[in-house]
This record gives C-alpha cells, sequence and structure tokens, in this order.
C-alpha cells in the first residue's frame, strides 16, 4: 500500500526530467546555430544567403540525427543500446571550444563545410535528443509512455525560446566569447540530464502492461508508401514557405532579429499541432479563416504603399503561419499511431524539410537567379503546399477515410490563386526591367522608370542615372552635389587625392573623381561592378583613375600601405542595411591607420530601418575623435522628381583643421556622446547591440 503514493511522485520527476532534459536540448541546438551564423556575418558580407545557407545546414543535420535516431529507438525499445548514446553525446565535447574556418571555396559551400568542421558533431548529438527522448520514454514507468509525441512540442518550445531571447536577452547582454562559454555549460548540463534520464529506462523486456498497450518487441510494420510521401510533402512545403518569407523579410537586413521572426511563427505552429491536445480541423480552419482576415487587411494597406514596412511583415508573417499551421495540423493527423514509426515518421518530416529548403536556398537561386524576383519564392512553396494536399488526400483514400467534399475546391482556388501570383510577378517583372541578379550577396535589379535608370539592391535604390542627352553621368541620389558628400568633395580646403570609397553601387561618387586623382572603390560583390559597368556610364567617363577591388572592404584596405587616403567614404550597404563589421572600433582602428594625418572619414548612414548616429557617436567618442553629423536635408518636389534624394553623413577627423571646414563651411554640426550613450558599449567585433540602433 506505500507504493501506490510513490507511482505519481515517480511520474511526475520522470515526466519533468525528460521535459527538462528534451527542452534544454533544443534551446542548445538552436542559441548556437544563431551565435555561430552572427559570428559568420562579417566574413561574407551581412548577406541574407548567411541565414539561409545555416538553414541548409540545420536540416540536412537533423536528417542525419534522425537517421540515427530511428536505429537508435528501436533498439532503446527492443532494450538495448543506451549507454552508447550517452558515449556519442559526450565525444562531441573534443571540438570545443568552436573555431571558424575560412577556404577558398564559393560562399555557400565555405559556410556548410565551416560549419561542418566546427560545429557537426555537437550539432547532430543535439538534434537526436527530441526521437531518442521519446524512444526512452516508451521504456519509462511513466503513465504516458504509449503516447511520446508530446515531448516533440517541448522540443519546439526549447528552440522557441532560444530564438526569442538571444536578440532580446542574450546577444545585448554578452559578447560573442561569453555566449560561447555560457553554451558550453548549458552543454555540461545537458550531458548530465542524459544520465539521469538513462537512469529511468527500464531494462529488459517490457512489462505485460506495456505489451498490452504497445507491442514492441515485435517488428515494426511496413510504412505505406503514400504515408511517406505525403509526410515529406507536408514538411517541404512548410519548410519552402518558411525560406520564402525569410528572404523577403531579409531583403533589407540580414540581422538576427529578422532572423528569428519567421523561425518563430514556425515553430510556434509546430508547438500548437503537436502538443497534447492539437486542434481539431474545425477549430484550426476557423484559426486559419481569422488570420486570413487579417492578411487581407495587411495587404490593403501595403498595395495603398503605406509609409511603413510594417503591413508588409504583417502580411507576409501570417501568410507564413496560416500555411504552416495547415501544414504542420496535416501532419499530426496523418502520424502514425504506433511509437515504433516514431523514427521513420520523424525521418522523413526531416527529409522533406531539406528538400523543400534545398529548393528555395540552392536550386531556384542557381537556377533561376536571373530573375531576382522574391515571390517567385512563394509561388513555388504554394505548388509544394498543393502537392501536400492532394497527397493526404491519396494517404486518406488508401486508408478508406473518406475525403472532405469541399477538398477538390479548396485545392482548386488555391492553384488559382497562385497561377494568378505567377502571371502577376510575370508583369511586375517586364514593366521597365532592364536586367535582374541574383547572387549570394543580394538581389539586383535595373530597371528604368521615365527618363531614369534605377539600380536596386533588394528593396531600396542604391543608385540613379538621367539616361537624357546631356545628363549622364551626373551623380544623382543621395550623392548629388547638394548633398553632404557633393559638398565636401567639391571643397577646396578637404585633400582628396587618394580616395577610398567601400561600397560601388553604380559607381555614383565617381562623377566627382577629377585628373590626377586615384580612386579605389572597395565591392564584395563582383556582380556589382558588372551591372555598374554595363547599364550605367558613370564609372566610364571619371576623369580620375579608378580601381574596383572586389572582396571583403576590411579584408582588402587592410592592404593598403598605411596613410594612403585623404578620404575614405564608407557607403557599404546590404540593401537598407550597412554590415555591422565595418562599423566596429576595431574597423575604424583600421581605417585611421590608412587615413592621412589630415583626413576624413565620412559613413553614410541613411536608413529607414537603423538610426546609426547613436553608434558612430559613441565609438567617436571611445577613440577621441570629434565626430559630426549632416541630417535633415529637404528637397523639393522637382528634386525629387529629377532622382535626388535626402541623405545622412557622419564625418570623423583627428584634423581640427578639417573640423573647422565640415563645420563652418559645410554645415555639418559637432555631436557629443551624452552620459547615457557613454553607459552603452561601443560596438566591436564580438559585441554588437542592434536593438540600441533601431530607429525610433
Amino acid at each position: 500500500m506505500e507504493a501506490s503514493p510513490r507511482k505519481p511522485l515517480a511520474s511526475t520527476y520522470i515526466g519533468a526530467l525528460f521535459h527538462l532534459w528534451v527542452f534544454l536540448g533544443s534551446f542548445l541546438l538552436f542559441q548556437v546555430e544563431l551565435i555561430l551564423a552572427r559570428r559568420l556575418l562579417p566574413s561574407y558580407g551581412s548577406s541574407a544567403a548567411i541565414w539561409t545557407t545555416c538553414l541548409v545546414f540545420y536540416q540536412a543535420i537533423l536528417v542525419l540525427g534522425y537517421f540515427y535516431s530511428s536505429r537508435v529507438t528501436l533498439a532503446v525499445q527492443q532494450g538495448s543500446y543506451r549507454w552508447a548514446h550517452l558515449f556519442f553525446v559526450l565525444i562531441a565535447v573534443v571540438v570545443f571550444p568552436f573555431r571558424l574556418h575560412h577556404f577558398d571555396l564559393p560562399p555557400v559551400a565555405a559556410i556548410l563545410l565551416t560549419l561542418t568542421l566546427s560545429l557537426g558533431w555537437p550539432f547532430l548529438a543535439l538534434s537526436t535528443t527530441s526521437v531518442v527522448a521519446q524512444g526512452w520514454f516508451t521504456r519509462t514507468e511513466h503513465p504516458s509512455r504509449a503516447d511520446p509525441f508530446f515531448l516533440y512540442g517541448t522540443s519546439n518550445a526549447g528552440a522557441l525560446l532560444a530564438l526569442l531571447s538571444f536578440p532580446f536577452l542574450v546577444e545585448p547582454a554578452l559578447d560573442l566569447e561569453e555566449q560561447l562559454l555560457a553554451w558550453y555549460v548549458g552543454y555540461g548540463c545537458f550531458v548530465l540530464l542524459s544520465c539521469l534520464c538513462l537512469l529511468c529506462v527500464r531494462k529488459g523486456a517490457p512489462t505485460d502492461r506495456t505489451k498490452e498497450a504497445i507491442p514492441i518487441a515485435e517488428p515494426a510494420p511496413q510504412v505505406p508508401r503514400a504515408s511517406r510521401v505525403t509526410w515529406m510533402l507536408l514538411s517541404a512545403s512548410a519548410n519552402a514557405l518558411l525560406l520564402a518569407v525569410t528572404n523577403v523579410l531579409t531583403l533589407d537586413a540580414s540581422i538576427p532579429l529578422l532572423w528569428i521572426l519567421p523561425l518563430s511563427l514556425y515553430l510556434l505552429t509546430l508547438i500548437i499541432c503537436f502538443s497534447k491536445r492539437p486542434p481539431t480541423p474545425t477549430g484550426l480552419n476557423r484559426l486559419a479563416i481569422g488570420s486570413l482576415a487579417i492578411a487581407f487587411i495587411a495587404a490593403l494597406f501595403a498595395l495603398a504603399r503605406a509609409q511603413t514596412s510594417l503591413p508588409s511583415l504583417v502580411l507576409h508573417s501570417t501568410v507564413l503561419w496560416v500555411g504552416c499551421l495547415l501544414m504542420h495540423g496535416n501532419l499530426v493527423w496523418c502520424r502514425p499511431s504506433d511509437p515504433r514509426l516514431l523514427g521513420s515518421f520523424y525521418l522523413h518530416v526531416s527529409l522533406g524539410g531539406l528538400a523543400g529548403t534545398l529548393l528555395l536556398a540552392l536550386v531556384v537561386p542557381l537556377t533561376l537567379g536571373s530573375l531576382a524576383l522574391p515571390y517567385l519564392d512563394h509561388s513555388l512553396a504554394g505548388l509544394l503546399l498543393l502537392g501536400g494536399l492532394a497527397a493526404r488526400d491519396v494517404m486518406r483514400q488508401a486508408q478508406g477515410v473518406p475525403r472532405p467534399k469541399l477538398a477538390p475546391y479548396v485545392s482548386g482556388g488555391a492553384a488559382l490563386f497562385i497561377i494568378a501570383i505567377l502571371v502577376l510577378s510575370g508583369w511586375l517583372l517586364s514593366r521597365g526591367r532592364v536586367e535582374g541578379s541574383r547572387t549570394f550577396y543580394g538581389h539586383y535589379t535595373v530597371k528604368d522608370t521615365g527618363t531614369l535608370r534605377l539600380f536596386q539592391h533588394g528593396s531600396t535604390v542604391h543608385g540613379v542615372e538621367d539616361l537624357r542627352p546631356g545628363e549622364r553621368g551626373e551623380p544623382l541620389s543621395y550623392y548629388h552635389r547638394g548633398s553632404a558628400v557633393g559638398r565636401v568633395l567639391a571643397a577646396g580646403g578637404v585633400g582628396r587625392s587618394q580616395v577610398a570609397v567601400v561600397g560601388l553601387g553604380i559607381g555614383s561618387l565617381a562623377a566627382y573623381g577629377r585628373r590626377g586623382e586615384s580612386w579605389d572603390f572597395y565591392e564584395l560583390d563582383p556582380e556589382v561592378e558588372r551591372l555598374a559597368r554595363q547599364h550605367f556610364s558613370l564609372l566610364n567617363t571619371s576623369q580620375a583613375h579608378i580601381r574596383v577591388l572586389t572582396g571583403d572592404a576590411r579584408l582588402r584596405i587592410q592592404e593598403a600601405e598605411a596613410h594612403r587616403y585623404d578620404i575614405i567614404v564608407l557607403d557599404a550597404f546590404s540593401s537598407d542595411f550597412v554590415p555591422t563589421h565595418l562599423l566596429t572600433r576595431e574597423a575604424l582602428d583600421l581605417y585611421l591607420q590608412k587615413l592621412k594625418p589630415g583626413g576624413l572619414l565620412l559613413f553614410h548612414v541613411s536608413s529607414r530601418l537603423f538610426n546609426l548616429i547613436p553608434v558612430l557617436t559613441r565609438l567617436s567618442a571611445e577613440l577621441r575623435i570629434q565626430g559630426l553629423v549632416s541630417q535633415n536635408e529637404t528637397l523639393t518636389a522637382d528634386e525629387l522628381a529629377t532622382g535626388r534624394s535626402p541623405s545622412v553623413w557622419f564625418a570623423m577627423s583627428p584634423d581640427s583643421t578639417t573640423i573647422g571646414i565640415l563645420e563652418q563651411e559645410l554645415q555639418f554640426q559637432a555631436v557629443k556622446a551624452s552620459p547615457a550613450m557613454m553607459g552603452r558599449r561601443a560596438w566591436t567585433d564580438n559585441y554588437v547591440n542592434l536593438l540600441h540602433a533601431l530607429a525610433r
């Protein structure tokens, strides 16, 4: 009689232990993915493709992890292979601390190889946790051991917390080295929890009660082909939609804050659908319809060209939310009821996820890159979604489950909607488009509007030229002659025989070059130079001697001799975002080493998303040199119509004479760091806090 009160206590202990183990494993998995992706940003120009390539790596390792788990789960359920898995988890520590290797390969191949060598083993060990835990759980005394699927929801909850905590708590509080140190400690706790959970696994044959619930000793039944195809297509469509929305949201800024939004929504749908009490088809449809109403309102605002990115953000996020709800809901309804098929189910889900991710991250850019149209990704994801629903209906028919009467109409309507998107995309593509290109570093479009030719990176215009005779070669956009940079380059008191410009665009600043001057443009992507020379005339008609040096600016400018340049202009953008590794204490130290004693640093900091003036003010105070700003530029309607745009520029110089010219003659205002600003950490290669830089 005394044993009975202990059983609920033991069940509570076992349940809490397994929940904590799975939660921590998933938390560490996603945290380290974000940490290393953040560390890779400086090496690859802060491209949005860094994160999507990391997702490819994640999905590939997940496939290996589920393949391993499918074998381990069966072995555990048959009463063997427990301590060997613990050794598998422990041996991952041999790669600590993580070291990022750099290879002279195409960016995608280099990133995948770097992640494999640096992170592959511990990532693989962590990726097995959810499925292995579910297999172990079926061998415990817990009353819910017959249905361990709820642990999958716990796994996704850990991943969600990892994503949400990184940009809001971890990144602002800790530098990269401190983040990794905390992660290593967390992995130690994970190993300890693995040991404790292992002790809860029963040895020997299952009890009679377990045999009645789950005939584990028998070999697992064969999974029908229709089920395997359905699992893969449903997972592929959800992952393809995740990549499509991620590609759009990160076009303007590839930062962890924008990485986590779509992935958090994706994981939230998994948590809802794989909970102990998943929503019914009716409840899920109601939730989807309510969400689509929000998407419709957001679409109206987006079409009305509201002066904010919020409607577009809401629209794309809602589309992802609804699509993943439907796909993951169907995955739950199509899952096997036999726990022996756990490994096969998750393996096929991960294979489908990898296929959907590879399609959008690699296949489309390599084969359809010249289209440079992000919404093409949405169309392909939609086609996969239709395929998943069709496969689900075939699977139900094979199982003798009647197909809903409205299913053909829903599928037909969705197909017409996708075709409409393709037609609309094709029409938008042909409007004034001269050429498009999609590389690892971004989406580029050259198009004509009236007499103006625009160069667009993502959704941001990075150069304008007037095509009318007599107007070609005139700098426009942010670089027109009345802009801050135009005034500086036209001033007589500022030396300019040697000029460096980080970021090429269409080469607008080359129009200011004079005979006898030497101008070096540092450009990350060779494709930008090709487009600038082929479709614009500013580089080709400059009077100065022009060199375009391709590669990462910090690495290439380091090759220049000390005190070479009179002016260094920092004009590097990835769409609407300045790569943060160009704005750190170490980067500014490098620029000052290459600057002549009376030289000038000019930073272009115009952005819809970020206010970088406080960041540079804090850095100028750290370096003990004067900072100045030129902002609040106003232009008339006629000036705006002719391709000119207002801009914000920040200047630094160690020379008091140059500072005096900027203040007295060129309308720059000196800035001083406030006590609150001085209380913040200056940006370094190991520490960046983007929350403080968000435009308000």
